[in-house]
């Protein structure tokens, strides 16, 4: 159908369809807005986008070409909205359009049923990228809230469709009308979903269900396959309640959000040195840190402290005010924030927070809390709102410390903050076995989990066995989790003690263990986590050398290039290059060194976690990586060319050499009488003639016509500096 539309405005109107859809495509944005020196990519995107929706729909004339146009839109965002996470830039571009429509059509004023028809399909997909969204939230309550508004939506505009006659209409009630009984279908398999979490032992016949379904309505084949996860994630919940299987429910612990960054133009020093002067001036482009701390390590003492200033993992604190997360009427949650700071170079903004009864959902929820994909929700932090954790991470890090950090004199290099991934890391210290989800409080005690063996047995274990997500299916997607992207370390201390790592979580279960324990392998955990933000700033460094030495050898060979200043640029490169080598090298050999922490036991943990973590691959790549670079040419390049500048050197020397040689030789015949005076005059005029235009000719290929003229305007006035010098300090001796 969706073909014949396209047709209909070509022919009709003219309209740039392929155009209009790109209108609502972003995925290409980001790599686009790279190239840009300045500029907000996502105002300038809308603002084309606009001038489009202006230029399209002063093209439809009559109320069945809007319309036509409308239908097409909707066409473009579903089929948008099915290949991106950036939902909120797609409803950008949805009310950008329909409020140019509504402009240009007067429909605010003058109302055409059939356009504005059209116009309610329209915001019909927006309202269903809305329900996504709070499901995103992991909240249930929004969730459901939201859910019953868009079918009650779907009614709505299937009554405005059946008052209306002709193809159009027809169209939009054949359209909503399967989206209204997905939706119906989505309420059903929530309810079953919710009243056999909650215990229900009411069989649910899902499969059958949906096999009626697939044959009476035509769904899509991304509508079957969000169907069928919610049938497969009912069937798994009524497998474990047939098996009797306990619930995990974590009674006290821990979760820590990650955001790792690197710092390049800057050494530890003038970056404490700087962000301590911008605490003292008060203020902040995004919030004002509330104090400074010398050692963000005083509160664990597994850190050797006696080893050099920049061999520890020690350094400055910025404590954050409290950072709140409204997700819904009944949720708020509360988040330490402070940002770290370690002269090796790991550096991480954190936030933290307790939790308590937390069930698999919660916590499968929580988890998603710093993905950049989670829904809205409101994060208020010193009274400023942003509406995703990640959202306040990216301001912190990408537009606040840059501005703190470029406050001071004029560097050599860029100051650029490079972050790394984001991190979650879940700590376990009290877990229960429940007979169901959201199991109220009873006079018998449920049995605590004693080990990480019986947790993983539990319904909901798969929470913690997988990474954060990054998008959501239903409220109760994680019982279809697999684990085989996790890797478990066992038994580091104590029988049972267990420590998962996946792409993106560590999950500490020392369940039997005194809670100072499970917090040393919570920091070894956190270390380990923000060398991604080390990494970063590192490969940049490499990418950045390789640019330059590119840029030196290309200007090297343009012609009239100042080739003596290229030279001397690829040396300090090729030297800062060097220590950069000796620094990485070094905090490598550190981090598998048995004298970074003070315990052998913790020592191990680490090298474990490095292991099973991913580090130890990544830092093997850039060692790679790095070898690559220092066993490039430029060190052969840097030869090539100071033998070049030798040769001319030696070459104007003989040039200089031999017209004085023959000058001498002049003077000894025009003692000898040969020839005239005047004639020998000439010649010698001519033989100094020749070497100057020699030596110069030679000195302007090197170095360029301006900088030859620079340095010969500087010339006098050095050796005027020069001959004053030199009388100031005969003068001086004098009075001695």
């Amino acid at each position: 159908m969706h073909t014949r539309i396209e047709a209909e405005l070509q022919v009709r109107c003219g309209v740039d369809t392929q155009t209009l859809r790109d209108c609502f495509v972003w995925n290409g944005l980001q790599a686009e807005s790279k190239a840009r020196a300045a500029g907000d990519a996502e105002a300038d995107f809308m603002a084309r986008a606009e001038a489009e929706f202006e230029r399209q729909t002063h093209l439809t004339r009559t109320s069945v070409d809007q319309a036509l146009l409308c239908l097409w839109v909707h066409y473009s965002t579903v089929r948008a909205w099915n290949h991106t996470y950036r939902v909120d830039l797609l409803t950008s571009s949805m009310i950008g359009f329909e409020t140019v429509a509504r402009r240009a059509w007067a429909v605010d004023t003058d109302p055409d049923p059939l356009v504005a028809l059209a116009l309610r399909l329209c915001a019909l997909v927006r309202e269903e990228i809305g329900l996504e969204d709070r499901l995103k939230t992991g909240s249930r309550k929004a969730y459901e809230a939201a859910l019953e508004s868009v079918i009650a939506s779907c009614e709505e505009v299937m009554r405005g469709a059946e008052a209306l006659a002709g193809p159009i209409a027809a169209y939009v009630l054949s359209e909503v009308a399967v989206r209204h009984q997905y939706h119906v279908q989505l309420r059903v398999a929530n309810s079953a979903l919710a009243a056999k979490s909650a215990g229900k032992h009411k069989r649910f016949e899902f499969r059958r269900d949906l096999r009626r379904l697939v044959n009476e309505w035509a769904f899509s084949s991304v509508e079957l396959s969000k169907l069928n996860a919610h049938r497969q994630a009912l069937e798994r919940l009524q497998e474990a309640q047939e098996a009797k299987r306990p619930w995990m429910r974590v009674d006290e612990g821990r979760i820590v959000y990650l955001f790792p960054f690197g710092v390049t133009g800057l050494d530890y020093d003038e970056i404490t040195a700087r962000l301590r002067a911008a605490f003292v001036q008060g203020g902040g482009a995004v919030v004002s840190p509330t104090a400074v701390l010398d050692h963000f390590t005083a509160h664990a003492d597994i850190w050797e402290p006696h080893l050099e200033q920049r061999k520890r993992f020690d350094g400055m604190e910025l404590r954050l005010p409290k950072v709140r997360l409204r997700v819904d009427e009944d949720t708020t949650e509360e988040l330490a924030a402070s940002i770290r700071l370690s002269p090796l170079g790991v550096h991480c903004l954190r936030l933290e927070r307790s939790v308590e009864d937390m069930y698999p959902s919660e916590l499968h929820a929580a988890m998603f809390r710093a993905a950049r994909e989670h829904g809205r929700i409101e994060v208020d932090c010193e009274g400023k709102t942003w509406d995703r954790l990640a959202r306040f991470a990216r301001d912190v890090i990408l537009r606040q410390l840059p501005e703190q950090l470029n406050t001071g004199p004029a560097q050599r290099e860029p100051i650029e903050v490079h972050r790394g991934r984001s991190h979650v890391i879940v700590r376990v210290l009290r877990a229960s076995e429940r007979r169901h989800e959201f199991e109220g409080h009873s006079e018998v005690d449920r049995p605590l989990v004693q080990d990480g063996h019986r947790l993983l047995t539990l319904v909901g274990s798969s929470v913690l066995l997988h990474s954060a997500p990054d998008a959501k299916e239903s409220l109760w997607d994680w019982v279809r989790l697999s684990d085989d992207h996790s890797r478990r370390i066992w038994n580091q201390r104590n029988q049972g003690d267990l420590l998962i790592s996946t792409e993106n979580t560590t999950v500490i279960a020392a369940l039997d263990a005194p809670n100072f324990i499970s917090g040393d392998m919570e920091a070894i955990g956190e270390f380990t986590a923000c060398l991604s933000g080390t990494l970063a700033a590192w490969n940049h460094q490499l990418d950045a050398y390789r640019a330059d030495v590119t840029g030196f050898i290309n200007e090297y060979h343009r012609v009239g290039a100042d080739r003596s200043a290229q030279l001397e640029a690829m040396k300090a490169a090729r030297t800062r290059m060097l220590g950069f080598e000796n620094e990485t090298r070094r905090v490598i050999a550190l981090l598998h060194s048995p004298s970074l922490l003070r315990s052998p036991s913790n020592a191990a943990a680490l090298r474990r976690l490095l292991a099973v973590s991913g580090v130890d691959e990544q830092l093997a790549t850039f060692q790679a990586r790095l070898n690559e670079v220092m066993a490039d040419q430029s060190e052969a390049t840097l030869q090539r060319w100071e033998g070049d500048r030798q040769q001319r050197v030696r070459d104007s020397t003989t040039a200089a050499v031999s017209a004085l040689s023959i000058c001498a030789a002049i003077s000894i015949w025009q003692a000898a009488g040969f020839w005239t005076p005047q004639a020998w005059g000439l010649t010698a005029g001519f033989v100094v003639f020749w070497a100057v235009v020699y030596v110069m000719g030679r000195w302007v290929n090197y170095n360029g016509f301006r900088s030859t003229a620079w340095y010969a305007v500087k010339l006098p006035v050095t050796f005027a500096r020069w001959v004053w010098s030199g009388a100031s300090g005969r003068r001086r001796l004098e009075r001695l």
